[in-house]
């Protein structure tokens, strides 16, 4: 190459932000960059001072920022940056990456520490080679929560510092909204602040920096339909939905096509996903109360086993409704309870059968209580309901006459505030009804965080998938009704929780089996019972066969 090209080629990676995106990305390896990306790179490039990138989880919003950032050192060596990030080690992780990219790539290694002639070069901060000497290093990893104060620069970015973790309680809200003003003392006059984010709560840290005078573009993972529009959506995107393309198409296809989102929104429930992926704060009332009646399915439960397989449907195969009109409603609109559309005849043991209890503290709540079994990928809900008495003889007996009803094995109790004495007095009238065929044991478990977030979390991918069958007595109960519309994720929502809260939290309790495919199981039993038949079979004959085993089709 000669020097005319060389020259050429150095001023356009010096000028054309995308550009030096496009080689950066073929130099370490990285796939060609997404449409989307680029727009990225291009508002990045020529936005405001004080501008945002709000983006779907996963959309590698990171990856091109940090890129910008060490375009900028690239640019101007006396470049300050500072990335701040929700923790240390998050924030360090960014700065090994630039790190890495600035030893790696050939046009970049001009720009690596002098360590000889005293230049930093840590896992918090380091300076660039050609860069003058100032007590700000070129490149700082900061968090959210720590010092930063004295760390002047003209470049810094915010990479999502609002987390579920530090975003859980409105005092949680507040404290990183008084953090984040502390960046105006260290911008240096003239310096940029760039904010990456995806938000984790409808009172989102992004919607008030916007209202503080930030610019911010939006990502989502599909072209939005028009009750998913935003005020800050992406101008392609926008250009997009206008010559025609339709809403839902995904927006990086190559990494997250239809089929990987819905099973996305499948997994994080349908409120999760619209605020992670579609970028949704301001929520419909259809997502601000992500719990719908219609979402489970009504069936006769009962004490010991289950159907292999039961579906739902709001349709049967003679294109009747299946809603069960004779059980009222209290949710919205037109939620209401649904039938199965097919439920198979082979039925089997339920594989576990767990109970949650929450006891009463002084307030107006009752003990709620909830006992479900699980069948292939379904949760069937067996009782749930609230009992007044808290810590009475009478209350404890009721509960232990529940689960010995109901067969459970495993029994939790929330145990916050009372150091286990719940679980003291219960032991001993629990034990009095153990027989020779019935017993259980009792765990006490501690929770922490919002409760209201905690329990949508629990229960509202399961809804969405339809994993949890309930008894028509169960759907007959209003109070219930009531608790599982009226939850949102708003702190103290629900004047009374305690049948919801048992119900959720019981929910979470088969979290670990839960995930598997119910269709494939309901295969494998069947096949492995039809094993086990014909070994029965060949034995009776007097023939030896191998013990029946799992096997697939192929």
């Amino acid at each position: 190459m000669g020097d005319d090209h060389v020259r050429q080629y150095v001023e356009r990676l010096a000028t054309d932000f995308e550009f030096f995106l496009e080689e950066l990305w073929e130099a370490i390896g990285l796939p060609p960059i997404a449409e989307h990306q680029r727009e990225i790179a291009r508002w990045l490039q020529a936005g405001p001072k004080r501008r945002g990138v709000r983006a779907f989880r996963g959309a590698s919003k990171t990856f091109v920022t940090l890129g910008y950032a060490l375009w900028r050192l690239f640019v101007n060596n006396d470049e300050r940056v500072l990335v701040i990030s929700k923790s240390e080690k998050h924030s360090k992780d960014s700065l090994f990456m630039v790190r890495k990219w600035i030893s790696t790539v050939p046009w970049l290694q001009h720009l690596t520490p002098d360590r000889k002639g005293g230049q930093r070069d840590s896992a918090t901060k380091f300076d660039v080679g050609p860069a003058s000497n100032d007590r700000t290093a070129s490149f700082t990893a900061a968090s959210i929560t720590g010092q930063i104060t004295g760390a002047r620069s003209s470049l810094i970015i915010g990479d999502d510092i609002s987390s579920m973790q530090n975003s859980m309680t409105y005092e949680m809200r507040e404290r990183l909204r008084t953090e984040v003003t502390e960046l105006d003392n260290i911008i240096i006059p003239g310096g940029d602040v760039i904010f990456l984010g995806t938000p984790f709560h409808q009172e989102c840290l992004y919607d008030k920096l916007a209202e503080s005078g930030y610019e911010f573009r939006c990502w989502p993972a599909r072209l939005p339909a028009p009750d998913e529009m935003t005020d800050d959506l992406a101008p392609e995107l926008l250009e997009r939905l206008q010559s025609g393309e339709e809403p839902g198409t995904p927006v990086w296809p190559d990494r997250f096509d239809d089929e990987e989102l819905k099973a996305r929104e499948a997994s994080e429930g349908r409120s999760l996903f619209a605020m992670q992926y579609m970028l949704l704060t301001k929520l419909t009332d259809g997502l601000e109360y992500p719990l719908k009646l219609s979402d489970l399915i009504v069936f006769p439960v009962q004490p010991e086993s289950a159907p292999m397989q039961i579906a739902w449907g709001q349709m049967n195969d003679r294109g009747g409704t299946t809603r069960l009109e004779e059980i009222p409603s209290l949710g919205f609109g037109t939620d209401g309870f649904y039938a199965p559309i097919m439920y198979s005849q082979d039925w089997t043991e339920y594989s576990a059968v767990k109970m949650w209890v929450d006891p009463s503290g002084r307030g107006a709540d009752r003990t709620g209580y909830a006992v479900g079994g699980y069948v292939l990928g379904k949760i069937y809900l067996m009782e749930v309901g609230g009992l007044e008495g808290g810590y009475s003889s009478d209350t404890l007996h009721e509960l232990a006459t529940i689960a010995k009803r109901c067969a459970a094995r495993e029994i939790y109790v929330e145990d916050n505030f009372g150091q286990g004495m719940f679980v003291e007095l219960f032991r001993p009238i629990l034990h009095r009804l153990f027989t020779e065929d019935w017993g259980a044991s009792v765990n006490t478990v501690r929770v922490s965080g919002q409760k209201e977030l905690r329990l949508i979390a629990a229960a509202e991918p399961l809804f969405n998938q339809h994993r949890v069958v309930v008894s028509p007595e169960i759907a007959h109960n209003q109070e219930l009704q009531k608790q599982i519309t009226r939850l949102t994720r708003q702190r103290n929502c629900l004047k009374h929780d305690d049948e919801v809260e048992a119900m959720c939290m019981l929910l979470k309790q088969f979290e670990d089996v839960v995930a598997v495919d119910p269709d494939v199981n309901a295969h494998r039993r069947r096949e492995e019972a039809r094993l086990e038949e014909l070994a029965e079979h060949y034995q009776a004959m007097g023939m030896h066969v191998d013990p029946p085993r799992w096997f697939e089709h192929h």
